[in-house]
């Protein structure tokens, strides 16, 4: 096991990393994997938002846990007049946080003490602590949990006696899981903001239940807008009152608390039951984000229920509790699957995001429930599941939440895969959809596809410039034109299965071609606007086990409909198609003789005017997805739409 106490074999104050203008200084506890999420700037990310956005100039913060020291000395650069004095239970770290402090110049302001805090009668002077090898789960020994850490004594020092020496109105927490019996008996008086993270893993649903019953009594109320997850922040209602200050964040409006999925680390353990739990969506509210909320049997609202779109979008926001009396029970043991969504491409990497849990658990279950997108079902809920149970066996046994109801038990797996980075899906994820995927499809002889979007995906913006000759040229070399929302998803998924090489521009056709798994097909990705979602679609495809996928990122200029506030809506790009052709023929996908040439500026503009009439407004050259077309009339020349190669 690593001794992290002593010096590193690099140069002392070697500084490896800068986050949130916190100089970090390479250490031997700072693992790699570690040093990866600070570089990233991921590192206790919601902890950080969440303390920047409530601090205020002149607290004085109490902090438990100071793991690293990076958080606080982040508190310290951005908040002004701050005091904080910290409690580091692992001996190890504290030599390491002293000269973070020291190094940042935040040391005048901030202490560090080796002890555990307690609280209430009868605290013993001293406590065992695990030291682990990953310093993040170092805790209080528990019987020997870990084989591998190094047990050592601790003094204790009295949370009475820290409030006399060092009046404080600010507690923060990180202390896995000691924060149950701490906040039992703690006087908490003079203290109006409380920031932690709870520990779910290490006392269970009832004992988060019971920690936020503890704060709820001595005053507190959670403030849903600066929590997220297990990290929260509860406040007396004088503190409340006191809008946070959301400007430090960079973004003016609200935190960007981010949900990340890691592909290699596995979710099952972090499973949780919820007794009679309650599933709330509010009626009025639809479309790709609702207001919903599931709750514990003491009001509580349940953070794995949270259902996120992509690491920093939620599809669902918070609601209170619903009246008692329009409860209605729904006896038995159920799984939380999500929100379901009738669009195909979120459909497959949301709504089916937590259906992996049905590997890892043991206990009969009724069913899957899903909050509704649209209150209006119209049927394409027995559609779609119709669907996947034509790829997938067995079928989902589902139902829509559609009223609120409390059920027995409520299984709430974290969410295993989404949009975005969420794209590569959590280990079980990925082991669920290939193991299930049906394999004894009829092939269909077919050995090359282009997956096409110009037929009912030919929308504005939903294609690129010059995909029908695009076509043609593939057809040329053998290709077949496969237009998916023609053909069942059966059918998709036979070709996609038979084929040894596909093709086609970045979208929701290539969830189901890299949820095949297959290492034997050549797969490229077109690039059709500047957008990461080429390369994130091989990143979920290699995620999945395809051994030769390829973004192929040949994309020009780009256009949009001239009054649209965001160009993504609506944005057509034309493609490099020389370029394609040599990458193309390099990865084996066409023939070497194969010489194709870019589209002329004549049928650029006859394909953009085209595009112009459809949209009924001006093309106009824009240089990303999020620009702004707003300040132009839609038309120049009313009811003439025309093409602008410069603004």
């Amino acid at each position: 096991m690593t001794d992290v106490s002593k010096t590193p074999t690099e140069t002392p104050h070697h500084v490896f990393a800068t986050l949130k203008d916190v100089e970090i200084i390479l250490a031997p506890h700072l693992a790699p994997n570690i040093r990866r999420l600070i570089r990233s700037g991921l590192y206790e990310k919601p902890e950080i938002e969440i303390g920047l956005a409530n601090l205020q100039p002149g607290d004085r913060v109490m902090e438990m846990g100071t793991g690293a020291g990076i958080v606080g000395s982040v508190f310290l650069k951005h908040i002004k007049d701050l005091k904080l004095q910290s409690y580091e239970a692992n001996p190890d770290l504290i030599p390491h946080i002293r000269t973070l402090y020291a190094h940042n110049g935040v040391d005048h302001a901030a202490t560090v003490s080796n002890n555990l805090v307690v609280s209430g009668t009868g605290a013993p002077k001293s406590l065992d602590f695990e030291v682990r090898e990953n310093f993040l789960g170092s805790r209080i020994s528990n019987t020997g949990t870990d084989a591998e850490a190094r047990t050592v004594p601790v003094p204790t020092k009295h949370y009475d006696e820290i409030t006399r020496e060092y009046p404080h109105n600010v507690l923060v927490m990180d202390i896995e899981g000691a924060e149950l019996n701490f906040l039992a008996e703690a006087d908490l008086t003079n203290v109006d903001l409380v920031m932690l993270e709870l520990h779910p893993k290490a006392y269970g649903v009832k004992g988060r239940a019971q920690v936020m019953e503890h704060l709820t009594q001595k005053g507190f109320e959670i403030d849903t807008t600066t929590s997220v997850g297990d990290v929260v922040s509860f406040k007396k209602p004088e503190r409340m009152k006191i809008k946070p200050d959301y400007t430090k964040l960079g973004n003016g409006q609200e935190p960007q608390f981010v949900y990340e999925i890691d592909p290699d680390e596995p979710l099952a353990d972090r499973i949780v039951t919820v007794d009679k739990a309650v599933l709330a969506r509010t009626p009025r509210s639809e479309g790709w984000r609702i207001t919903a909320s599931v709750f514990d049997e003491n009001r509580n609202t349940v953070p794995e229920a949270v259902c996120w779109i992509s690491p920093r979008l939620t599809a669902t926001e918070a609601r209170t509790y619903p009246r008692p009396n329009r409860i209605v029970d729904l006896p038995g043991t159920w799984l939380f699957g999500g929100r379901f969504t009738p669009a195909f491409g979120h459909f497959l990497s949301e709504t089916m995001s937590r259906l992996w849990a049905l590997d890892h658990i043991d206990e009969p279950i009724e069913g899957v429930l899903f909050f509704p997108s649209y209150n209006n079902d119209d049927g394409s809920a027995e559609k779609l599941f119709s669907q996947l149970a034509e790829i997938i066996e067995p079928p989902v046994n589902y139902k829509i939440v559609d009223q609120f109801y409390r059920v027995d038990k409520l299984i709430v797996p974290p969410q295993g895969s989404g949009i975005g980075r969420l794209l590569m899906s959590s280990p079980e994820m990925r082991a669920y959809i290939v193991k299930h995927i049906k394999r004894d499809l009829k092939p269909t002889g077919q050995d090359k596809i282009y997956i096409s979007r110009s037929g009912q995906f030919g929308k504005v913006g939903r294609g690129f410039l010059g995909e029908k000759k695009l076509e043609k040229l593939l057809k040329d070399e053998g290709y077949l034109i496969f237009h998916p929302q023609d053909h069942s998803w059966e059918d998709q998924m036979r070709h996609y299965l038979s084929a040894s090489h596909i093709l086609g521009p970045d979208g929701s056709p290539f969830h189901m071609v890299n949820y095949t798994g297959r290492k034997d097909v050549k797969v490229g990705v077109i690039q059709r606007r500047p957008t990461q979602d080429a390369n994130q679609m091989v990143q979920q495809g290699e995620a999945f086990g395809l051994k030769n996928a390829h973004a192929l990122n040949h994309v020009g200029r780009s256009w949009s409909s001239a009054g649209i506030r965001r160009a993504g809506l609506k944005m057509v790009s034309e493609v490099d198609f020389s370029d394609l052709c040599k990458e193309l023929k390099k990865g084996g996908f066409i023939s070497k003789k194969a010489n194709w040439k870019d589209l002329t500026k004549a049928q650029i503009e006859k394909e953009l005017l085209e595009i112009a009439k459809e949209a009924e407004a001006d093309q106009r050259p824009v240089d990303g997805v999020n620009m702004s077309l707003s300040e132009y009339p839609e038309c120049m020349t009313e009811g003439k739409p025309q093409v602008f190669f410069d603004n």
